[in-house]
């Protein structure tokens, strides 16, 4: 998870670009309480497997 809305996308487009891979990223919405976060957390933890997060950018809450 990040917040890094900076420099974190050259850093994506650069391991891209090498054909390398992320683990996948969540941006996390600023007005994204705790709890929610922690919802949506184990909500991927128990109805995905990490490697279905390979290069995968996507927001939280969704």
């Amino acid at each position: 998870m990040t917040d890094n809305r900076t420099s974190m996308p050259e850093h994506l487009e650069e391991y891209w670009q090498k054909n390398q891979q992320i683990w996948g990223l969540f941006w996390i919405h600023l007005t994204t309480t705790m709890g929610k976060l922690a919802e949506e957390l184990i909500m991927i933890w128990e109805t995905t497997e990490a490697e279905e997060w390979i290069d995968i950018v996507d927001w939280i809450p969704f």
